[in-house]
């Protein structure tokens, strides 16, 4: 029996969990979009429901061999450049109708799903269903009307801003964001706009029933501004475990890197939940069993 991995010889974490699958023995091969349709072969008959896959190698793989899928990166679909801009659209959406059908109605295991990652790249249905739980968030706001986000601003004076899907780092907000040449980019994009918490990061793994917590001590707004900040575990309280295994089973995810922030009182505040953390960085700095915990969902 075989495991997948989604993603490219070009992405770390894709590449060392091929290479710790097949140290331990473990049958499992790349699987990346962007083979689609060249490199790559497809083959589904929906009914009765059944498949193939044929590997750039050559090796073929049917849908019942294929026991479990790590959804670490989808590239999209590449089909070859024609010079019709009509057949270039229509053959687009044909190879990634094909593509996507596999990725949602294959019958492995999958470390996440197509559910978990529609729920990513709608992150305010992901912090509507987090605060339906009872998880408490910082004040939030995703908007493209200048006049709530400047009403926002007067309510919360210390505040921080991002994309709403991502792409991009957080940013304190300040007066000059809030003029009206940079109030009108809003007619190109939304922004996420939040309250700042001042406080601690702590980043929380989810891998199944385990949870892994720790801390992330850096001055930077935005821990991944920092090139070496300084990570140690976390003692997680049990009811803040508890409530990140609700997150993780209401946004379908048996893996996942959540981002609280721990406020100077004492308080836990969900920031997001990726659904394809980085993990490497955090293991070697923390000494968490972050590989360990991903490979046993796995195998």
């Amino acid at each position: 029996m075989t495991v997948l991995i989604l993603g490219g010889m070009d992405d770390a974490h894709a590449c060392h969990m091929l290479e710790h699958l097949r140290f331990g023995g473990t049958d499992a091969e790349l699987f990346d979009s962007r083979w689609f349709p060249s490199a790559l072969q497809i083959a589904y008959a929906p009914s009765p429901e059944r498949g193939s896959l044929r590997l750039p190698t050559g090796r073929v793989l049917t849908f019942e061999e294929i026991t479990s899928v790590y959804w670490r990166c989808y590239n999209n679909v590449q089909p070859p450049e024609l010079p019709d801009a009509e057949q270039a659209f229509i053959a687009g959406n044909d190879a990634r109708g094909l593509f996507e059908s596999v990725l949602i109605r294959l019958g492995a295991r999958w470390v996440n799903t197509w559910r978990a990652y529609q729920l990513h790249q709608t992150k305010p249905v992901q912090l509507a269903l987090v605060t339906a739980l009872g998880v408490p968030i910082p004040a939030t706001l995703l908007s493209n009307d200048p006049q709530a986000v400047r009403d926002f601003a007067v309510r919360h004076p210390r505040c921080i801003f991002k994309p709403v899907q991502g792409g991009a780092h957080t940013r304190r907000l300040t007066s000059a964001h809030l003029d009206v040449e940079n109030l009108g980019n809003l007619a190109l994009a939304p922004v996420t706009i939040q309250e700042e918490v001042p406080g601690t990061n702590v980043r929380v793994f989810v891998a199944g029933q385990r949870v892994l917590a720790c801390e992330v001590r850096t001055e930077a707004l935005d821990f991944r501004d920092d090139g070496d900040p300084v990570i140690v575990p976390h003692d997680l309280p049990t009811e803040v475990a508890e409530w990140c295994l609700r997150v993780a089973r209401a946004l379908d995810l048996v893996w996942t890197g959540i981002d609280l922030r721990l406020n100077p009182e004492g308080k836990y505040l969900f920031l997001e939940a990726n659904p394809s953390p980085m993990f490497l960085g955090f293991e070697s700095r923390s000494g968490l069993p972050l590989t360990a915990s991903l490979a046993a969902l796995l195998v």
